[in-house]
């Protein structure tokens, strides 16, 4: 009696399958398109945030206000070159600022080629439209280079060093080499945050 009923009920267990089989399909379809749903939806999320932020164009322009294009150094590591410049960043400020002053320097020797180069990035930073930045240069020493003189008290970053590397960029010139060195050009840069440029030079006479 138990295989005729087995017999009976087969019929019935595949209608079963075959009606639950589209189901499952339908599941699928619908889990598929759930998952591209919340893809899209994390693509529009990402291209309103870019839409909300600010597109800066900036300009800055940079110029000093003491001294003259070329300077007579002394030959000795405690000289002192005061650079003071004034920076004018246009708006907007929240797409425009900070700004990065750098300073880099080349030093040459005197058939003017060049000894050895460096920069020094983050010297002073920039954070209002218009803003007076005075440095302290010592062309001399090397571990003190440059001095933020009238940097924010809570910062106080002091002297920076610079890493004056050999023409061919392997290595930091020795003091055989550097001995050769007659003039420096020193550069100072300003970097808005949403792009642009200024840049000013001085010539110093070290011989």
């Amino acid at each position: 009696m138990i295989i005729p009923l087995l017999l009976f009920l087969m019929p019935f267990q595949q209608a079963d399958q075959q009606t639950k089989q589209p189901q499952q399909q339908l599941e699928e379809v619908q889990r598929r398109i759930a998952d591209q749903q919340q893809q899209l939806n994390n693509v529009l999320s990402i291209l309103e945030r870019e839409g909300q932020r600010p597109i800066a164009v900036c300009s800055v322009e940079l110029r000093r206000v003491n001294g003259t294009e070329t300077r007579k150094v002394p030959p000795n590591a405690a000289a002192i070159v005061p650079l003071n410049l004034f920076s004018t960043v246009s708006r907007p400020e929240n797409g425009c600022l900070p700004a990065e002053v750098r300073i880099t320097v080349s030093y040459m020797d005197n058939a003017d080629n060049l000894v050895c180069s460096g920069s020094v990035e983050n010297v002073a930073q920039q954070i209002s439209l218009t803003q007076s930045v005075n440095l302290e240069i010592r062309p001399w020493n090397f571990r003190e280079f440059v001095r933020w003189r009238n940097e924010p008290p809570q910062t106080n970053s002091g002297a920076k060093r610079l890493v004056c590397m050999n023409p061919e960029g392997t290595a930091e010139t020795t003091t055989e080499e550097f001995e050769r060195v007659f003039s420096a050009r020193v550069r100072a840069t300003v970097f808005p945050s949403g792009g642009g440029m200024s840049t000013t030079e001085i010539q110093l006479n070290l011989r």
